[in-house]
């Protein structure tokens, strides 16, 4: 066995810290969840954990190693990450208020049956692909790979095995937690789908994820 059961406890134990930690991805699963449905957020998890993936990949190529190296390149990542979770608060700030807009116009009338905006026509890769763009966009994760994984792993080893390894415990604990939260969330539904909620929902957390923008954009 590459590891012993210490150093998988301790590495499980820091994972689990930076996945339950809230950030860009938390948010993500619980807007889609509370806006869209379980459907949704499990699209989100499974782009999640294809990112944990593709940024394994990427470190054991050394291009995670590249990009720390380059400040330009970093740089360049970061505020494409902070521009896109920006975007993505943006754009539910927007709903929210065209939300607002359609309960003052339909208040007039009693005749809406169905809350407005309640049912979403993005599909299920749009969702999957929000996951990923979120998980690889996150300066933070090249970070993870680049400065925990040389720690964990046996230079006299097999160098491929244990990271696949330490890259399967991490998609198992993102895979559990956001699963968790997938279906917390869809506990929750019955008060979610509510127009009055679904606005605020998407004006909550539009506006956290702006910030996780504009904070990523502004760390050093």
């Amino acid at each position: 066995m590459p590891f012993s059961f210490a150093e998988l406890y301790a590495y499980i134990g820091i994972v689990a810290l930076l996945v339950v930690i809230p950030g860009p991805n938390t948010v993500l699963v619980m807007q889609s969840v509370g806006i869209s449905g379980q459907r949704a957020g499990l699209f989100n998890v499974f782009g999640i954990v294809t990112a944990v993936y593709l940024n394994a990949l990427l470190s054991g190529l050394g291009l995670t190693l590249i990009i720390m190296q380059s400040a330009e390149i970093y740089n360049l990542i970061k505020m494409l990450g902070a521009a896109y979770i920006a975007y993505l608060g943006v754009t539910s700030l927007v709903n929210a208020y065209k939300l607002h807009r359609q309960k003052e116009s339909t208040c007039t009338n009693n005749s809406s049956s169905q809350a407005p905006g309640v049912v979403t026509q993005e599909s299920g890769f749009t969702f999957y692909s929000k996951g990923v763009l979120t998980g690889v966009l996150n300066p933070k994760s090249a970070l993870f790979f680049l400065a925990f994984f040389p720690q964990f792993i046996h230079p006299g080893g097999n160098i491929v095995i244990q990271s696949l390894i330490l890259t399967i415990l991490y998609s198992l604990v993102s895979v559990t937690w956001y699963g968790l939260l997938v279906i917390f969330m869809g506990r929750l539904r019955h008060f979610l789908v509510r127009s009055e909620t679904q606005k605020w929902l998407k004006a909550i957390t539009g506006t956290i994820l702006v910030g996780l923008g504009i904070r990523i954009a502004l760390q050093r």
